[in-house]
């Protein structure tokens, strides 16, 4: 499976689910995640991280998730590299989008 990151995703990229439902558009890139705005499926914006894409082909993203799984995850604020060591709530939402685990003693780097 391809590894993507931010140099694969742009603004306005249209958004698809695993099961062909469209989550929106790309509003902003960033170095961890990017942010689809909400919309019909999405009634907040979602940060999605590089790691739920499947495939990238022209403008469009699609994601390993279906629509009902994409909605269901907390991604409706960024993960927080720099100050998660101090709140266990951020650190249990960065784990969810893939940030490096500190505390995790087999594998810290996630590598």
């Amino acid at each position: 499976m391809a590894s993507f990151t931010q140099q694969n995703v742009h603004k306005h990229m249209s958004v698809y689910s695993s099961d062909n439902d469209k989550l929106g558009h790309v509003g902003d890139v960033y170095e961890d995640s990017f942010k689809v705005h909400k919309g019909f499926i999405f009634t907040q914006d979602r940060y999605i991280p590089y790691s739920a894409i499947e495939q990238i082909e022209g403008d469009t993203i699609h994601l390993q998730l279906t629509s009902d799984e994409a909605q269901a995850k907390e991604w409706t604020r960024r993960p927080d590299y720099e100050d998660h060591l101090g709140d266990p709530t951020q650190l249990m939402y960065d784990r969810g989008h893939g940030v490096s685990d500190p505390f995790d003693e087999e594998n810290p780097d996630r590598s």
